[in-house]
C-alpha cells in the first residue's frame, strides 16, 4: 500500500495522539477502579470494626442463633453491606439480608472466613454468596478465644456495571476524538500538502516548457518560502530561456549579414562583373574579409564556451598602461577617419605600470571603442582618458552618440544583451560582457554612464602593483 504525504501527515499528527489517549484513558480507569475498590474494602473494615465493637458486648450473639439475628436486624438499619455472622464451625447463624434466610444453618467457607479463624483479618475482592463481593472478615472472639467470624460484605457488580460503561464511554470518546482529529489531521496536511502538490504542478509545467509559470502564496511558512524560491527559480529559468532566444536571434543576425554580402558578391561575379578585374578583386576583398569576420565570430564563440567551463587565463607581466592605451588608439585611427569621427587621446605626463596581460587589455579598449564608433554619428567624437587613483588606476573611452537607454544600462555587461539597438548596430552582445570578464578578471571594476542623447562613457579601473 502506498500513502500519500497528505496521509502519512494525518497519521503523523493523529495516531500518536490517539494512542496516547489510549493509554492514558485506560491507566485511568483501571487506576480509578482500584482506588474506588480499596475506598470499598476500606469503609466496609470500618463499619466492620464498628458492628465488631458492638458485639462485644452481646458474648451470645456468636453461640446463639436468634440473639445474631435479633442484633443483626438492628445493624441492617445502619448499614447497605450484606452483615453475616458465621460459627467457628462456619455455619451460617445469621444475615442482614432476608433473602438469605435458607441459608441460615449451612456451611459457608472462603479464603477471609479462614483467615478470621486464624485470628487474622480478611478483606479482599472475591465471590460471595451470589456475586462478586468486596469483604472483610473479623474473628469473634469469646474469653480469649475465637468463637466465631463477623463477615461484611457488599457486591461489586453494580460498580463494576458502572465501570463497564465508563469503558464504551470512555472508548466512545476515544473514537470521536480519533475522528475528530483524523480530519483536523487531514485538515492541517492539506495545507501543507496542497502547495507542494501546486509546486508538483508548476515544476511539470516548467519542464514542459512554459517558464511563466509561477506558484501562488498565501503564508510565511517553510512552504511559502520554498514556493518563493521556486517563483525565484523559474523567473530566472525565464530570464535564462529569453536570454537563450535572443542569443540565437543575434547569432543568426550576425551570420546573416556576411552571407548576405558573400552572396551579393557571388551574384555579381556571376553577372559578368570579374570581366572588370578592379571589380573583381573588390568583390573578392570583400568576400575574404566577411570571411574572416566569420572566423573572428566563431572564435568568440569557442572563447566562450571555453571561458564557461573554466575560468579566464591571463598572461600577466608588468606593463606601462599608456603603452596599451596608445596602441589601441592608433589601430582605430583608421577606422574613425573615414566615419568623419574626431578621436582624441588624453593621457597624464606619466601612468604607474600595472600586473596585467596588455593583449587582454587591448582587446578590452578596442571593444569598448568598437562600440564607441558604432553610435557615434559623423562629426561626433570620442574621447580616451587615463589617470591614477589611490592605489588604482582608470582608463575611460566617452562618445558623443545617441547614449544608452535608461532600461538598457543596467543590462548592458550581459551576455548576448543588445538591448534597444537598431538593427544595423545590433551586435551579438558579446563585447561588453567579455570586457568585464577580462577586467574582474584583473581584479578590477568597470561600469557605464550614459544619458540619452548625451553620448555615453565607459570606465574600467585596474590595481596598481
Amino acid at each position: 500500500m502506498r500513502w500519500s504525504l497528505r496521509a502519512k501527515l494525518a497519521a503523523s499528527h493523529s495516531l500518536p495522539i490517539l494512542l496516547l489517549m489510549s493509554v492514558l484513558s485506560l491507566y485511568l480507569l483501571y487506576s480509578l477502579e482500584g482506588f474506588l475498590t480499596q475506598r470499598l474494602v476500606r469503609q466496609l473494615s470500618y463499619q466492620a470494626q464498628l458492628v465488631l465493637d458492638q458485639i462485644e458486648q452481646i458474648p451470645e450473639v456468636a453461640e446463639n442463633p436468634q440473639a445474631a439475628q435479633s442484633f443483626l436486624a438492628d445493624v441492617a438499619r445502619m448499614t447497605d453491606a450484606r452483615v453475616l455472622v458465621l460459627s467457628k464451625e462456619r455455619v451460617i447463624l445469621a444475615s442482614t439480608r432476608v433473602e438469605d434466610a435458607e441459608l441460615i444453618g449451612t456451611r459457608y467457607t472462603d479464603q477471609g472466613i479462614e483467615q478470621a479463624l486464624h485470628g487474622m483479618k480478611g478483606e479482599g475482592i472475591g465471590p460471595g454468596l451470589t456475586a462478586q463481593v468486596a469483604y472483610v472478615d473479623l474473628p469473634l472472639q469469646r474469653e480469649g478465644a475465637i468463637a466465631g467470624v463477623l463477615r461484611l460484605s457488599y457486591e461489586v457488580d453494580d460498580l463494576r456495571t458502572q465501570f463497564n460503561r465508563l469503558h464504551w464511554l470512555i472508548l466512545g470518546g476515544i473514537i470521536l476524538t480519533a475522528i475528530l482529529g483524523l480530519a483536523l489531521a487531514l485538515g492541517l496536511a492539506t495545507t501543507i500538502t496542497r502547495p507542494v502538490h501546486q509546486l508538483s504542478e508548476s515544476a511539470q509545467k516548467i519542464a514542459d516548457g512554459n517558464y511563466q509559470t509561477r506558484v501562488s502564496v498565501h503564508s510565511r511558512d517553510e512552504v511559502a518560502a520554498l514556493a518563493r524560491n521556486f517563483n525565484q527559480m523559474a523567473a530566472r529559468l525565464e530570464e535564462a530561456e529569453e536570454a537563450r532566444e535572443r542569443q540565437l536571434a543575434a547569432i543568426v543576425h550576425e551570420l546573416a549579414r556576411p552571407l548576405a554580402g558573400m552572396q551579393a558578391a557571388v551574384e555579381t561575379l556571376r553577372d559578368g562583373a570579374d570581366a572588370d578585374r578592379e571589380t573583381r578583386d573588390a568583390l573578392l576583398g570583400g568576400i575574404e574579409e566577411e570571411f574572416a569576420r566569420l572566423n573572428r565570430m566563431i572564435g568568440t564563440l569557442q572563447g566562450l564556451h571555453k571561458r564557461a567551463l573554466r575560468p579566464m587565463q591571463l598572461t600577466r607581466t608588468e606593463i606601462p598602461l599608456d603603452r596599451a592605451i596608445r596602441a589601441s588608439v592608433a589601430n582605430f585611427e583608421l577606422v574613425t577617419a573615414p566615419l568623419g569621427i574626431a578621436l582624441a587621446l588624453e593621457l597624464p605626463s606619466s601612468l604607474p605600470k600595472v600586473l596585467a596581460d596588455e593583449d587582454r587589455l587591448i582587446q578590452v579598449l578596442t571593444n569598448l571603442l568598437d562600440n564607441a564608433s558604432k553610435f557615434t554619428p559623423h562629426g561626433g567624437k570620442i574621447t580616451v582618458q587615463a589617470g591614477e587613483e589611490k592605489n588604482a588606476v582608470w582608463v575611460t573611452v566617452s562618445d558623443t552618440g545617441a547614449g544608452i537607454a535608461p532600461d538598457d544600462l543596467p543590462y548592458i555587461f550581459q551576455q548576448f544583451y543588445s538591448g534597444g539597438e537598431s538593427p544595423e548596430k545590433r551586435g551579438m552582445g558579446l563585447g561588453l560582457a567579455i570586457c568585464r570578464e577580462i577586467i574582474t578578471a584583473h581584479g578590477g571594476q568597470i561600469r557605464a554612464e550614459s544619458e540619452p542623447g548625451q553620448g555615453a562613457r565607459f570606465t574600467f579601473s585596474l590595481p596598481i602593483g
